[in-house]
């Protein structure tokens, strides 16, 4: 069977986590996958803890020559995969058994080719000591247009399954900004697909994500990112023809759009 997905595991110094990542892709329900592990020269011993699972002959670890940034890392996975879909896990988060296995069945039974498939995610607490203790639930949504996802101000969508194909029509991920890509990059990719293919939202659990220590954001971080999200907005509102103004807001420190107002055309 010619494997559906390739699952990309883009890494830096998450040695302690990354294990657990990897065993959930091997422990999958759904065999007709892949694993790519991109590692953005780490300076831990992540080469060592990923070296025990290269017995396996569906896993491939690739070393980046110097620390470039996620979006430049993802960009490199995207050149190597040869699946129809990739499927990006971070390498300190973790997949249920069957979330492939129920990504496989939406995209063998739709009526019509989606750029992006996503799912819902739990939440999870890890400690110093590395316990998990599980925070709550997200239950993403649907998005009938691009303007729905460009306000939508709660946790990035999880798992994230794209077409590869798609991704390579949009030309990736884009690290021409100030930052090279390296921050905001899951948002930006999704705004370059939506406003050319259909996504689609299962209603099913198929992500864990982590919280803890080692992501700890700190202000100078938040202001960049801030930053980049009003840029980000600005941009795609002027590009998608200055139909709607925005009115933003704050939530959690974050810059967010509160809502879009109709810009109404002069008729003189």
């Amino acid at each position: 069977m010619r494997p559906l997905f390739t699952v990309v595991i883009p890494t830096y110094n998450r040695a302690r986590f990354i294990g657990k990542a990897i065993r959930s892709v091997l422990g999958q329900t759904y065999k007709g996958w892949k694993l790519l592990i991109i590692d953005d020269a780490s300076t831990d011993n992540t080469k060592q803890e990923v070296a025990r699972y290269l017995i396996h002959p569906n896993v491939q670890y690739v070393r980046m020559e110097q620390n470039a940034g996620i979006s430049a890392v993802m960009n490199k996975a995207l050149s190597l995969v040869d699946t129809p879909y990739l499927v990006q896990l971070d390498s300190d988060d973790w997949l249920p058994s069957r979330a492939l296995a129920i990504l496989a069945s939406h995209v063998k039974s739709a009526k019509r080719r989606y750029a992006l498939y996503y799912g819902n995610v739990t939440i999870w607490r890890v400690s110093e000591t590395m316990n998990y203790r599980k925070a709550f639930h997200i239950r993403h949504r649907e998005f009938r247009n691009k303007y729905q996802f460009l306000t939508y101000n709660k946790w990035m969508v999880a798992p994230r399954c794209y077409s590869v194909s798609a991704l390579r029509r949009v030309g990736g991920w884009d690290t021409s900004d100030e930052y090279e890509g390296r921050i905001m990059e899951d948002r930006r990719i999704i705004l370059r697909l939506i406003e050319r293919y259909p996504v689609k939202w299962i209603d099913r659990h198929l992500y864990n994500r982590t919280k803890h220590r080692q992501q700890l954001t700190d202000p100078q971080s938040k202001q960049r990112r801030n930053k980049l999200r009003l840029m980000t907005f600005d941009y795609y509102l002027r590009r998608w023809g200055n139909r709607y103004r925005a009115v933003y807001g704050y939530k959690n420190g974050y810059l967010v759009i509160r809502k879009l107002i109709r810009v109404r055309r002069s008729t003189r």
